[in-house]
């Protein structure tokens, strides 16, 4: 009995350290929610997939060419810069606009989100009047901002294999292929 009031005694400060550590942790924890909590809640969202617009032309390629070395990666190193930002780009106080990168074309394009309506031709990007060889370089995101602190939306579109461009809306009516330009 002795052994143990002396164990008790030399280990006391740890026993309480290792209790209060626990009753904390239980504290802690994530609730957990129950597969019926759970579906009440999903049930309020319904989800339907729609295609974004295509753009004509271009060739579409699913597989980049890459260096030998690379080839076991190839499908990875393809799909790398899909991405989309949506935001308000007409000014109509809605994000309901779309700025996308289509890897199969190397292309960013602009249009309204499927299901808005047409309120404007889906457009695409170019950095008109710069270095650009797409043999090597190929947009892999957008990122809308207000960069000029003009009031307007711009867009800057990231590249692989070059400096970033950043595309200035202008005042006008309309969103479109003269309303923004490259600067």
């Amino acid at each position: 009995m002795i052994g143990l009031v002396d164990f008790m005694r030399d280990q006391s400060k740890r026993l309480i350290a290792i209790v209060i550590i626990m009753g904390l942790f239980w504290f802690t924890r994530l609730p957990a929610l129950s597969v019926s909590e759970k579906a009440a809640i999903a049930s309020r969202f319904n989800f339907t997939p729609f295609p974004l617009p295509e753009l004509a032309g271009g060739t579409p390629k699913y597989l980049r060419s890459v260096h030998p070395s690379l080839e076991r990666h190839s499908a990875w190193i393809s799909a790398v810069g899909a991405s989309i930002a949506l935001n308000d780009l007409d000014g109509d106080r809605l994000s309901n606009d779309a700025c996308y990168v289509d890897t199969r074309t190397d292309r960013a394009i602009v249009s309204p989100v499927p299901g808005t309506g047409e309120r404007y031709q889906p457009f695409e990007l170019k950095p008109t009047n710069l270095p650009y060889d797409a043999s090597t370089m190929a947009p892999m995101g957008c990122l809308p901002g207000d960069l000029n602190e003009d009031g307007l939306m711009d867009l800057l579109v990231y590249y692989w294999g070059r400096t970033p461009v950043a595309f200035l809306r202008q005042r006008s009516e309309t969103v479109g292929d003269n309303a923004i330009d490259s600067g």
